[in-house]
C-alpha cells in the first residue's frame, strides 16, 4: 500500500504531519515531529511513500516523543542515561526508541554522568552527613554504572567524608553513653554508610571533647 502526505504544519509541539492511504481517504494518521527530525526527513505535502517509509515516520515520530520527554525531565533534575530509559518506558514507548533517545542524549551534553555523580555524592557528604556506602547505594539506584560512582566517590577525600561524620556525630551524639544506647548509635550512623571503625573514632572523638567542654564548665 502507498500513502501520500496531505498536510504538514508547525506547531509549538512540533511539525503535524497528516498521511493518507491512497484510494482510502478514512485511513490516515496524525503524526508529531521534532522539527530537525522532520526536515532531516526531505519530506514535503504531496510526497508518495510506500509503507517501509511509513515504518521509518512512525519511528521518527516516537523517537521525537522520546525526546520531548527527555528534555523535560532533564530540564529539573539530573538522569543517568539508565534511569532516563526507565522513565521514558512509563510512557509506553519502545524500548528501542527509549534506548536510542537516552544515547541521543548522552551524545548531545543533555547526560553527564561522571559530573552528575560528582556532585550527587559531594551534595550526600556535605548536606546529608552520608558516608561512601550510603552514596554508592544511592548512585547505583540511580543507574549509575559502577566505573562512574567509584570515580565520583573517589573525589572526596577520607577527611572529608569523617569530617561530615564528625560534624553530625558532634551534633546529635557528643553526650556519652552505654551499653544499648551507643549500640543504636551505631546502628544509625552504620545506616548512613559510615563503617564501623571510623564511627567508633568519631564517637569517641565527641566524648574527649564533650567531657573537656564540661570540665571547662565546671
Amino acid at each position: 500500500m502507498y500513502y501520500r502526505i496531505t498536510d504538514i504544519n508547525e506547531t509549538r509541539a512540533g511539525i503535524s504531519a497528516e498521511i493518507t492511504a491512497i484510494g482510502d481517504a478514512d485511513e490516515s494518521v496524525v503524526l508529531l515531529f521534532k522539527p530537525s527530525l522532520w526536515f532531516d526527513l526531505g519530506l514535503s505535502s504531496g510526497d508518495e511513500i510506500d509503507e517501509d517509509k511509513l515504518s521509518e515516520l512512525r519511528h521518527a515520530a516516537d523517537f521525537s516523543r522520546a525526546i520531548a520527554r527527555a528534555e523535560g525531565m532533564l530540564a529539573s533534575s539530573d538522569y543517568s542515561r539508565q534511569r532516563l530509559i526507565s522513565r521514558l518506558l512509563h510512557y509506553k514507548l519502545p524500548r528501542d526508541i527509549c534506548e536510542e533517545c537516552a544515547d541521543y542524549m548522552v551524545e548531545h551534553g543533555y547526560i553527564k554522568e561522571d559530573e552528575q555523580a560528582r556532585r550527587i555524592t559531594k551534595f550526600f557528604c556535605v548536606r546529608k552527613h552520608w558516608g561512601k556506602k550510603r552514596i554508592a547505594a544511592e548512585l547505583m539506584g540511580r543507574g549509575y554504572e559502577r566505573r562512574v560512582i567509584f570515580a565520583a566517590l573517589d573525589t572526596v577525600s577520607e577527611d572529608e567524608y569523617f569530617d561530615s561524620l564528625m560534624s553530625l556525630v558532634e551534633k546529635k551524639y557528643a553526650e556519652p553513653v552505654d551499653g544499648d544506647e551507643r549500640q543504636k548509635r551505631i546502628a544509625a550512623l552504620s545506616r548512613l554508610g559510615f563503617s564501623f571503625a571510623d564511627i567508633d573514632r568519631a564517637l569517641r572523638q565527641a566524648e574527649e571533647l564533650y567531657k573537656e567542654s564540661t570540665v571547662c564548665d565546671d
